[in-house]
């Protein structure tokens, strides 16, 4: 209930005395005013209170409606609307937040990418209901603009589903269909907070509670894998959502079934960049429980800016023929096709023969024709 000195929430807190005309001032400031976003947890936006702020106040900030405020104060279980206490974190339903478009860019190409059919160029925009295909050996990333990254491996196809920003918040809203391929994403690096973050293959929906996540969609069916944080997985009709902790994995089949979840295989032991040969292979240890691996050569230390992407049954693995320093991602693949946790050197590689599109060009057996062969 609201304290009886304020008994009507339409009447102006300006009419209740001294004790209020501090009041009144702060809320004649803009309300530009800095804001103490902490991100999210599941369905609300977190704030910490700052001196000055009611439940009124924040919420015509955030919600463009004064009169939520009483739908604050229930669910934040307050007993003065007037008297927040400094440093409390107050949860705001996204659902009350209005939502403006918000920028997704293209910051990085290799090889053959389109955008509805036609070549994306660096710097492009994406918008709702957008298709973007990697073909071949192509790989984009985008940027959101809270800083989340998406890389798209070889071979994917995604279609934009939702692009938006809550007002006020610093959060995103966005919401992808992965048709094929594999997409991983660092979401909010800044640590301010996943606002909704929602990836849709064919047979699953993944919620992203965390900053780093991949996901895998094939005729087979979907591969979840979590590094950091963590993430809610919904299948097929009758399915319960599971969710995926750090450092685990699940699998679906074609059509939504769960198929298990364990944890992520661990980081190949790899060489020291100094031992590893001419002969551009590199060696390392088997692990225990592995199929396959996955090579992955990046400009950046996080893997965000993809230049190579391949597939081997074990070691040795040729090393790409991409010419300068790039870090090298090694990880192991299980039965279930979930990938593990990263192991990572920095390299310089030697530069091979590329063709128009900058890509390496490739001999019979699939490996990249180096340059010192002519």
């Amino acid at each position: 209930m609201i304290p009886t000195e304020h008994p009507l929430p339409f009447r102006s807190p300006c009419l209740h005395g001294l004790r209020l005309g501090l009041l009144c001032a702060a809320l004649a400031l803009p309300l530009a005013a800095p804001a103490q976003p902490l991100g999210a947890r599941g369905e609300d936006f977190l704030y910490q209170v700052q001196a000055g702020d009611t439940l009124e106040q924040l919420a015509r900030r955030y919600t463009a409606q004064s009169s939520n405020w009483t739908t604050l104060q229930d669910l934040n279980q307050v007993q003065d609307p007037y008297a927040l206490p400094i440093g409390a974190v107050l949860r705001i339903p996204f659902a009350l937040i209005p939502e403006r478009p918000a920028d997704m860019r293209v910051i990085h190409l290799t090889g053959t990418v389109t955008l509805d059919g036609r070549p994306v160029h660096e710097g492009q925009t994406l918008a709702d209901g957008q298709v973007l295909r990697s073909t071949g050996r192509g790989t984009a990333t985008l940027q959101l603009e809270d800083g989340s990254l998406l890389t798209l491996a070889p071979g994917t196809e995604l279609k934009v589903g939702h692009a938006r920003a809550f007002r006020d918040t610093g959060l995103t809203d966005t919401r992808l269909d992965i048709r094929q391929g594999s997409i991983e994403t660092i979401v909010a690096p800044e640590d301010t907070g996943v606002g909704r973050f929602e990836v849709r293959t064919p047979a699953t929906v993944t919620g992203v509670r965390g900053t780093r996540l991949r996901v895998h969609a094939d005729a087979g069916g979907s591969r979840h894998e979590t590094l950091h944080g963590r993430a809610a997985v919904s299948g097929g009709a009758g399915q319960a959502e599971q969710r995926i902790e750090a450092n685990q994995g699940m699998a679906y089949d074609e059509d939504g079934t769960f198929r298990g979840a364990r944890p992520l295989l661990p980081a190949p032991r790899l060489p020291a960049a100094q031992d590893v040969g001419p002969d551009r292979m590199l060696d390392f240890p088997e692990i225990p429980g592995a199929v396959g691996y996955h090579i992955r050569a990046s400009k950046d230390a996080d893997g965000a800016l993809l230049a190579h992407s391949q597939r081997f049954a074990g070691p040795p693995i040729r090393l790409p023929a991409l010419g300068g320093l790039y870090h090298v991602f090694v990880r192991a693949i299980d039965d279930l096709g979930i990938e593990g946790r990263d192991a990572s050197i920095a390299l310089r590689l030697q530069a091979g023969l590329t063709s128009a599109d900058g890509l390496a060009v490739l001999s019979t057996d699939g490996t990249p024709v180096a340059l010192q062969a002519f």
